[in-house]
């Protein structure tokens, strides 16, 4: 069986008052998990006209939101009423969602006729949220090794999907841009793993290895008439002794 999005990701617990206590939901594994429910039990109580706990609405409402978000009108109706803590999930819960729905807002903009905008803007949003900041200070480190001194300027694109994430751009004695296009993919299997850059390297994706964690990875190479242009190269990936990441250029 092949790894599912969510299996590198750390399970999220979030507690709620409900029912006069303060009960625990987990989310592990791509689902949402009650904690201190009998579900047997309080779907016979509702049946019996019981009031819904808030430990079943937050379920309920976890379950019925990627059917609400293949609308944007619907989703941007509910979001507008429900307030993001009660949409996504309270306190930890809310990114494990986030990166839940990208994916239902990718299949809806596929399946779109001509890739329609609404959920393409979602997609866009939710992108530069990640990675804008981890690509400017990618270009700020290498503008400083180079010994150019210029604020970067950056620009982030959504990818349709199936292309491949790229950088472009240039670094010189004027100035310094770089346009990165990425996917969903690159939100769910690079960023979500804390990923994006590592040491000087601009994680694009990673690549299968039986052995080892490779990626293709963006640096910066000096050229003719002293401007320094993005070079992708293969690297590999591993953990130092305090947990945090490293990388290794494979040439």
């Amino acid at each position: 069986m092949g790894r599912r999005w969510c299996d590198h990701l750390e399970p999220a617990t979030a507690t709620v008052e409900c029912s006069g206590s303060q009960h625990r939901l987990s989310w592990r594994r791509g689902q949402v998990v009650i904690e201190d429910h009998d579900l047997g039990a309080e779907r016979t109580m509702r049946a019996l006209g019981a009031e819904t706990p808030t430990c079943l609405r937050i379920l309920s409402q976890w379950r019925q939101l990627h059917a609400w978000a293949t609308s944007i009108e619907l989703f941007t109706q509910m979001r507008s009423r429900l307030g993001d803590e009660q949409l996504l999930g309270p306190g930890d819960l809310r990114l494990p969602h986030e990166l839940a729905l990208l994916l239902t807002w990718e299949r809806s903009w596929r399946m779109s006729s001509y890739y329609g905008e609404g959920h393409e803007v979602l997609l866009q949003a939710q992108l530069q949220a990640r990675a804008l900041e981890p690509v400017r200070q990618h270009l700020t480190l290498w503008c400083d090794r180079l010994g150019y001194r210029q604020t970067p300027r950056v620009e982030v694109n959504i990818l349709r999907p199936g292309q491949a994430p790229r950088v472009i751009g240039a670094i010189d004695r004027f100035t310094a841009r770089v346009t990165a296009a990425f996917g969903v993919r690159w939100v769910l299997e690079v960023w979500a793993r804390g990923l994006a850059t590592v040491d000087d390297a601009l994680i694009l994706e990673l690549v299968g290895s039986p052995r080892a964690l490779q990626a293709r990875a963006v640096r910066w190479r000096r050229h003719a008439g002293d401007e320094a242009r993005p070079e992708v190269a293969t690297a590999t990936l591993g953990r130092r002794p305090d947990g945090s990441w490293a990388r290794t250029w494979d040439d």
